[in-house]
């Protein structure tokens, strides 16, 4: 079988994310000696991780996607996975989509381009195979709100592989890159909720008196430019970062002291594993918990309480600061909560992502 996994597409995916997720569908391949499939990735651009594995391993191939569209019309057996993408000219294979977003996620674009991305989006499920949802909180959402396509989304196990491994001096050189070598809490934070994070973490600066650092991550450029505003006139605007999630690099999770959950939807779950793979603490505002929803399995994944409440959030700055065993501790809880996690989905009967391809 010839598996063509596209590394373009069209919706807001950050692109550590995307290539992540394209490691694992190639180690869940190739990890057991599997000589049943080619891998072809393709991509105009290809990150050093992606072109590292590929090396004296014949079961991969790199192709632009000029190359790519040429080679598909002379081979037999021929599967397209993707993220939110088509190659030209080859409506004729089988096509699988993987969501990694929703188009309704993006705040900022124009109505015509959220219609025509959310045009997009039903193409890919009506066009392909099948939809596969890497996580139940995915599958909940897509056949809540995709009922017609329902028998074609279908839950998938797809457990992260081990994301790049960085040294001591790798991660030293991301913490200079982001924060001048600081240690840093991460924070994935509404623009609404900004201001009083700011409160928070000067109330756990002048208790502290630390060089520590606050790293927001925010989704679009409007609310990047508006937290820049916010900043002016803060007292510790020195100690404040802000940066857009698609410029994200995996060295600035490894790196990061602690990382900071608001609102999330499952478009932030990748960023979880990634960070639970590295054995980062995670913290979650429990006041966006849905409960007896799907996500709320995944807030278990860190520490929960109400990030609204006056003080909370500078006392858990103290707490993770002031306390490594305790800081040490639950990132241990997380790391283990992941990996029974998976073991659950495991044994769950979920779609096993090739086993299940048909050519």
């Amino acid at each position: 079988m010839h598996l063509f996994i596209v590394t373009r597409t069209q919706f807001a995916i950050p692109r550590a994310l995307l290539y992540q997720k394209v490691l694992d569908i190639i180690e869940l391949g190739t990890g057991f000696g599997s000589t049943a499939h080619h891998f072809y990735i393709v991509g105009d651009y290809i990150p050093e991780p992606l072109l590292v594995i590929t090396k004296n391993n014949n079961a991969l191939t790199i192709l632009k996607e000029i190359e790519a569209t040429s080679l598909i019309k002379e081979l037999p057996n021929v599967i397209i996975l993707h993220f939110g993408a088509s190659l030209k000219g080859n409506d004729q294979s089988l096509q699988y989509f993987i969501p990694l977003t929703h188009p309704s996620f993006n705040k900022t674009v124009s109505i015509i381009n959220k219609w025509s991305l959310e045009k997009a989006f039903n193409k890919f499920l009506k066009k392909g195979e099948a939809t596969y949802a890497i996580n139940e909180w995915t599958n909940y959402f897509l056949k809540k709100k995709y009922k017609d396509y329902a028998t074609k989304i279908q839950e998938a196990y797809l457990p992260i592989h081990q994301p790049p491994i960085y040294d001591w001096a790798s991660l030293a050189e991301a913490k200079n890159k982001l924060t001048n070598g600081a240690n840093y809490f991460l924070a994935f934070q509404p623009i609404d909720g900004f201001v009083a994070m700011l409160k928070e973490f000067s109330i756990f600066k002048k208790w502290q008196q630390t060089n520590m650092e606050l790293v927001f991550i925010f989704d679009n450029e409007k609310d990047q430019a508006t937290a820049q505003a916010l900043l002016t006139g803060y007292k510790f605007k020195d100690a404040i970062v802000i940066k857009l999630v698609s410029n994200i690099e995996p060295a600035y999770i490894a790196a990061s002291y602690t990382i900071l959950f608001n609102t999330i939807q499952f478009d932030k779950i990748s960023w979880i594993e990634m960070a639970l793979a590295y054995a980062i603490p995670l913290i979650f505002n429990n006041a966006t918990i849905e409960t007896n929803s799907i996500e709320t399995a995944w807030y278990n994944a860190g520490e929960q309480f109400n990030f609204e409440e006056i003080g909370a959030l500078s006392n858990h700055f103290k707490l993770y600061y002031k306390d490594e065993l305790y800081l040490q501790t639950r990132a241990r809880m997380g790391s283990e909560w992941l990996k029974a996690f998976y073991e659950q989905r495991k044994n769950k009967g979920l779609v096993q992502l090739l086993l299940t391809l048909k050519s």
